[in-house]
């Protein structure tokens, strides 16, 4: 289905406009003033398409065109519009201004669709604020409770419900997606496997599943100059070799497994003491259940033997899990259906990232569509898709509503 580029892109290009940084990067973290801007923004676009707006008790914003009949089940397409510190330009942002163009475009189409189209703008996606990611979408899902959400803290300790509150984005839990045909989640594919490849189309049949695990290792701090080393129990030295360990057992386990150590420090942190502990981030991914426990059980063993072997202890915790995610074969077919008949060369492939669609697709029959990352860059300034691509991901997620629209699931 055609849409309208020049209102698609003046609106991306609205949103973008808030909170730039000096790299021009993003700066919508969750619940924060410029992500409240861009709220209002997309409230308002809802409203003049004659969308129904609401809130629910988390903040997620659903905005609602209705269907021909009463009796069909909803359909629901969306995405976040929070990002990183200094993140990029279309990392959720295109799924949420895709669904509401692809919404509109149908609208004003005058085709007849049963179903009502629901566009949801999920709240705290990233997680970068508020920690861990995913709160809002994992509500509803049943991953988390809510008042365990409400209590989150930022690093200045804004509580994640009084934000909520200041801003006016605090709705009814009575308004949460609970029931749907179907959900669907545009979205770049912030890998470099279709631009490497010369894809335009990602078909996304699942998800890797992520264990995000907190570790501590605690020694003895001492003087830097008069403690030799053969009288230390530097827990730096340990985390380091662990660390180098781990990633090394993850490069043995075999894609699609991936480590990320994204954050260590060292207390006290002064450059002539030898640190009393350590703290490190471990992100662990796999494909499977059954992977993902054997990946967690190695680099647990790993770091309790390395901090043996020096003389210090160690704490790990998990702070997060997402479990392997396989979307719903007949969303999946959609997507691939739609991709055929726009003659994009498409493939099937697995998410990296985790994302929103992870967690409703316990609950609802879900699928995703990718494209292309150019040189796979995201999470940054330098996160880009051709301006071509963006527009196909457009039309084929209005083609994907309509095709869902007409299917018996």
């Amino acid at each position: 289905m055609k849409i309208n580029e020049t209102r698609f892109k003046s609106r991306m290009e609205q949103i973008n406009s808030i909170a730039v940084t000096e790299d021009d990067g993003m700066m919508r973290l969750a619940l924060s003033d410029a992500d409240k801007a861009a709220r209002d923004l997309l409230t308002g676009w809802m409203e003049e398409a004659g969308m129904t707006v609401k809130i629910d008790d988390m903040g997620t914003i659903y905005g609602t065109l209705k269907g021909s009949d009463e009796n069909a089940k909803p359909i629901c397409v969306g995405s976040h519009m929070d990002t990183q510190p200094n993140g990029g330009r279309y990392d959720g942002l295109f799924g949420v201004m895709a669904g509401l163009e692809a919404i509109v475009s149908i609208s004003e189409s005058g085709a007849d669709v049963k179903s009502d189209l629901i566009l949801a703008d999920w709240t705290n996606e990233e997680g970068a604020r508020f920690v861990p990611p995913m709160l809002a979408s994992g509500v509803v899902a049943g991953q988390f409770e809510a008042q365990w959400v409400y209590d989150k803290q930022d690093v200045d300790g804004i509580r994640y419900e009084d934000e909520l509150i200041r801003h006016g984005y605090k709705g009814d839990e009575a308004n949460r997606l609970t029931d749907a045909k179907a959900y669907l989640e545009p979205h770049i594919e912030q890998g470099p496997v279709l631009d490497a490849q010369g894809k335009n189309c990602g078909i996304v049949t699942g998800a890797l599943g992520i264990t995000g695990l907190d570790v501590t290792v605690r020694g003895e701090a001492n003087h830097a100059g008069t403690t030799p080393m053969s009288h230390r129990k530097d827990p730096m030295t340990a985390a380091a070799e662990a660390i180098v360990k781990i990633q090394k057992n993850c490069i043995d386990f075999g894609e699609p497994a991936v480590l990320t150590n994204g954050i260590i420090h060292a207390e006290p942190a002064s450059k002539n003491i030898v640190p009393g502990e350590v703290y490190f981030s471990i992100d662990l991914r796999y494909h499977t259940d059954e992977g993902m426990a054997e990946l967690e059980r190695q680099t647990i063993s790993i770091i309790e033997e390395t901090c043996a072997a020096h003389g210090v202890e160690v704490d790990i915790s998990q702070y997060w899990k997402a479990r392997p995610a396989t979307f719903h074969e007949a969303v999946v077919g959609c997507v691939e259906e739609a991709a055929e008949e726009n003659g994009l060369d498409a493939m099937r492939m697995i998410s990296g990232a985790g994302h929103d669609a992870v967690f409703i697709n316990d609950i609802i029959p879900t699928g995703m569509i990718f494209v292309p990352s150019i040189k796979g860059m995201s999470h940054c300034p330098q996160e880009d898709t051709k301006e071509e691509d963006l527009v196909k991901g457009v039309e084929m997620t209005a083609d994907v509503l309509l095709k869902l629209d007409a299917l018996d699931i």
